[in-house]
């Protein structure tokens, strides 16, 4: 046990797993294990690959190098980076939308909307959530200043992005203003988190146990190059699905084209360029390669490709 707690006994774990050594050296791998990355998480991309079910390989992974551990977690880091940051876009424009809606609302000002939704919430566990980060240097100032009587405009910045979208489902639910598909938003708060916390998001593609929503699938029956095979499958990876409601989502609440643009342009030079820059060593992954065509397509179909 000692033994495999260091880079070299790692490294001997994972060859007697199957896992060779072709394309990096044993050594050049201890030293990545040991500065970039570590084992459990790069070991959980194996999720992706099958192993032997019987013979004298019986449970050794198929076709699997170390490079491509290696290679799934730089793209899984750049991944996150794009995911999170649409996040943070959609939460923007979604608020310019908010505010722009309560200012215009003649039955209520934003301090009273603000008191029914907290009113709403009975245990009132957003205040209590909001009071435990008064010592913020970043929030301490507004909470002190306005609490427990936060007008809408300043409540909107001392809130989780999940009590934001319940707010949001709040307003649409008392004063008929959607702001925001709420299936959508329960996907993007689910991956905004995940990248928050630098979880993996491609360390199993496979198809899951996800329960895709009627209305994400019938986005996804739009795309004519989509099998309904290929759908259903793709859609109960709960990953892929995720950030296939990101797409939709951006596209829908994002109201600025040259920020929208902005970020598609990002999108498709990583879709074809870094990502697939090393396609040759997953072309025989149909797990991989299947993955990433279904989202390009969706991808290509939103961005008007």
């Amino acid at each position: 046990m000692k033994d495999l707690l260091t880079a070299e006994g790692l490294v001997t774990h994972m060859e007697n797993k199957g896992i060779t050594f072709n394309r990096i050296s044993k050594e050049d791998a201890q030293s990545f294990l040991e500065n970039n990355n570590y084992y459990m998480k790069l070991a959980s991309y194996r999720a992706n690959y099958k192993k032997y079910p019987t013979g004298p390989k019986a449970d050794q992974y198929i076709g699997l190098d170390f490079s491509c551990l290696q290679e799934l977690s730089k793209l899984d880091m750049r991944i996150r980076y794009l995911a999170f940051q649409m996040a943070l876009d959609i939460e923007h424009f979604m608020k310019v939308q908010l505010l722009n809606n309560i200012e215009n609302n003649s039955e209520e000002d934003g301090y009273k909307i603000i008191q029914k939704f907290i009113a709403n919430d009975h245990s009132f566990g957003i205040l209590k959530t909001i009071r435990s980060h008064k010592a913020s240097a970043y929030c301490k100032d507004l909470i002190e200043k306005y609490y427990p009587y936060f007008p809408a405009w300043v409540f909107v910045e001392l809130i989780s992005f999940g009590d934001f979208a319940y707010l949001c489902e709040f307003y649409n639910e008392t004063y008929g203003v959607e702001i925001g598909d709420r299936i959508l938003l329960n996907s993007v708060r689910d991956i905004r988190n995940a990248c928050a916390h630098s979880n993996c998001l491609i360390n199993n593609l496979a198809p899951g146990n996800n329960k895709a929503h009627q209305s994400v699938v019938d986005r996804v029956k739009t795309v004519a190059s989509i099998s309904e095979n290929s759908r259903d499958k793709k859609l109960s990876n709960k990953c892929i699905y995720d950030f296939v409601c990101l797409l939709y989502a951006y596209d829908e609440i994002v109201s600025s084209p040259v920020a929208k643009q902005k970020r598609y342009d990002e999108l498709e030079e990583f879709f074809e360029g870094r990502m697939i820059q090393n396609k040759d060593w997953f072309r025989n992954n149909n797990i991989i390669t299947s993955s990433y065509s279904f989202v390009k397509k969706v991808l290509d179909s939103i961005a008007g490709r």
